[in-house]
Parts: C-alpha cells; sequence; structure tokens
C-alpha cells in the first residue's frame, strides 16, 4: 500500500497566546507532535541527541534537521510545528523554510487582549513558568524591566510577532486559519476540530477531552496591570510630541 503523503501544519504564534496548550491539545487529539522545534535551545538538544551537532548553523544543517524531524515528530502522517516569527526570519528564510511552508496548513494564534498577553508575559518571564503545568522551562526567571522604556520594548516585541506573521502571509499568498486565544480556551474542542477537518484527520476525542480537563488559564505576576498602565500613559505621551 502506498504511503500518504506527509502533511504540514504550522502554528505560527507569539509568546503566552495559548500556543503552548494548543500544542498538547493537537498532540492528545493524535495531530502530530508539535512543539517549539526551531527554538535554538530545544533544537540544539534534539540535534546533539540525533548526531546533527548542536546549533543551526547552515542550511545544511538546517535542512538536516527538517528532514529527520519529519521522520521522527510526525504522528498519523501529520508533522507539526510552531514557529515564532523571529525563529522564521532566523532559520527558514531560505529554500527550506519555502519548502516547509509549500502547501503547509498555516493557523496563525494570536491574542487580540494584548494587555492580558503582555501581563501573562511578563508573569512567565519573572516566573520561568512558560505553560500551565507550571514547570520551568528554558529560560531562567529574570526580573521585570526596571524602566518603562524596557517594557515598552519588551511589548513591541510581541506585536512585532504577530505584524511580521501577516507581512509575511501577504507576501506568499496564504490565507491561514486565524484563532484567538480567546478561542480557543472557550471552545478548545472546536479549535483543533477545525484544524483537523483542514488537513482530513480524523482525531481522539477522548484523549483530547482529558488533555483539556488538565489545562488553566495564564496567571498574572504581581503588578502587571500597574505596569501595563504606566506602559499606555508613556505610549501616550510618546504619541503627542511635537
Amino acid at each position: 500500500m502506498t504511503r500518504p503523503t506527509q502533511q504540514t501544519i504550522i502554528l505560527c504564534s507569539a509568546p503566552h497566546t495559548g500556543s503552548s496548550d494548543l500544542c498538547q491539545f493537537l498532540t492528545a487529539a493524535g495531530l502530530g507532535i508539535p512543539r517549539e522545534y526551531f527554538n535554538p535551545c530545544y533544537a540544539g538538544r534534539l540535534m546533539a541527541r540525533w548526531g546533527l551537532g548542536e546549533h543551526l548553523l547552515s542550511e545544511t544543517v538546517i535542512s538536516s534537521y527538517i528532514d529527520v524531524l519529519r521522520r521522527k515528530r510526525a504522528k498519523a502522517d501529520v508533522f507539526v510545528t510552531e514557529l515564532r516569527y523571529w525563529q522564521f526570519e532566523a532559520f527558514l528564510r531560505n529554500r527550506h523554510g519555502d519548502a516547509l511552508f509549500k502547501d503547509a496548513c498555516v493557523v496563525h494564534l494570536f491574542r487580540s487582549d494584548i494587555d492580558a498577553q503582555f501581563a501573562s508575559f511578563r508573569s512567565a518571564i519573572a516566573s520561568g513558568h512558560w505553560d500551565y503545568s507550571r514547570r520551568q522551562q528554558v529560560a531562567r526567571p529574570r526580573p521585570p524591566p526596571r524602566t518603562v522604556g524596557a517594557a515598552i520594548a519588551q511589548l513591541q516585541s510581541l506585536v512585532a510577532e504577530d505584524a511580521g506573521f501577516r507581512k509575511l502571509f501577504g507576501l506568499l499568498g496564504i490565507r491561514p486559519i486565524f484563532i484567538t486565544t480567546e478561542q480557543l480556551f472557550a471552545d478548545p474542542e472546536a479549535v483543533v476540530a477545525s484544524i483537523a477537518r483542514a488537513v482530513n484527520v480524523s482525531i481522539n476525542e477522548n484523549a483530547l477531552k482529558d488533555m483539556i480537563a488538565l489545562s488553566s488559564p495564564y496567571t498574572h505576576a504581581a503588578g502587571a496591570k500597574s505596569a501595563m498602565n504606566d506602559i499606555r500613559h508613556a505610549l501616550r505621551e510618546r504619541a503627542f510630541l511635537k
């Protein structure tokens, strides 16, 4: 019997849009084994394990890494990767990135409430906890920015992620599945089902329900609301400077 052609899902997102939860839901449902494969820290561990080196230093290494990912991290003939825009710029603005996006199902997960996203992002930076599991991941806890200007730079980095992807979609003629964080947590089963329909793959509904039951909303660090008010005030002052 001829093996079906492997399908690709690219989950484009910014930090603290709920992407780690969506990756868990997709895995439970049987849609690939999505992770942030182009995060250098995560990629380095996998590459060392597979004898590919420890850094995505060249197009040749990137090509080999993607090939092994497709073999080892696909499930039900579906390969899924989470992707930040800065990772695209650093590692996939080449023919291998072009091949990855070609005929892929692209999902753009974004958070319509930027205040909540930024507060959640600051909480993760301060605590080192980046998903609902509460396990410390990759980055160590860091103190919050000492100045409003530094906090504004963090906020702008979040906004730039979504803006970069939307520009990329326009350049490539991609019509992604747009999903908001609010939609994801309001009805995760419907969100996963919409992605499954796009690649014509059935899902494990019972396992998905079990995983959804484990999830919980992101929490905010103390003082995050006050910090956002300071940022908003500073940005307003800048907007009206002559």
